[in-house]
């Protein structure tokens, strides 16, 4: 496993440079520059998952809004169905920015999916009750076990997995109208 791990990161880093490379090249068209600098910032949290990391997350002060902002941008690009994000600009939260990023990650594909094409998915974090933090996914899809079959389950128990190490609660209601709302609740104190 370390030695695929290994190969998979070089491999990564290869693709960085590459793309490194092609940004520099002042013939592109400007959307073509800012896809590559999207696809850099995926690669590079690729190439974090692939490092080996503490077993305890790496606490640091940040603002989830930029980073869903990161990460809403990559997933419109790939996705059928059109994702908004909802955030308060002033909002702070401690946390692990990597698992993070692979816990939304994980349920807007999940959203996107069962959305489909035209559907709507919405992104929202949010200051709860004494200190606590709330990031949800709502999709507008047929609802929770009704969408098409894909890889849902997998990627749901690596976010509840994810969640329990950084103390959060992984919470999938039917959504107020239609479709799905899956909430990552953070414990009183992740607000910074």
């Amino acid at each position: 496993m370390h030695s695929l791990l290994h190969d998979l990161g070089h491999g990564l880093a290869t693709l960085s440079y590459l793309a490194d490379g092609l940004r520099g090249d002042p013939s592109l068209p400007g959307d073509t520059v800012r896809w590559l600098q999207m696809m850099e910032l995926e690669l590079d949290r690729l190439k974090e998952l692939v490092e080996l990391r503490a077993a305890q997350p790496v606490v640091e002060v940040f603002a989830p809004r930029d980073l869903l902002a990161q990460l809403v941008a990559v997933k419109s690009l790939s996705g059928p169905a059109e994702i908004t994000l909802h955030a308060a600009e002033n909002l702070r939260m401690r946390t692990d920015q990597t698992l993070l990023w692979r816990m939304v990650s994980n349920l807007v594909d999940n959203a996107v999916r069962a959305a489909g094409r035209g559907g709507r998915v919405a992104v929202a974090v949010r200051r709860g009750d004494f200190g606590a933090v709330r990031i949800e996914i709502t999709d507008d899809g047929p609802g929770f076990g009704n969408g098409p079959s894909g890889s849902s389950s997998l990627g749901l128990g690596i976010v509840l997995a994810l969640a329990r190490r950084c103390g959060a609660d992984l919470r999938i209601d039917p959504a107020p109208r239609r479709g799905t709302r899956a909430r990552l609740v953070f414990p009183p104190g992740c607000a910074a």
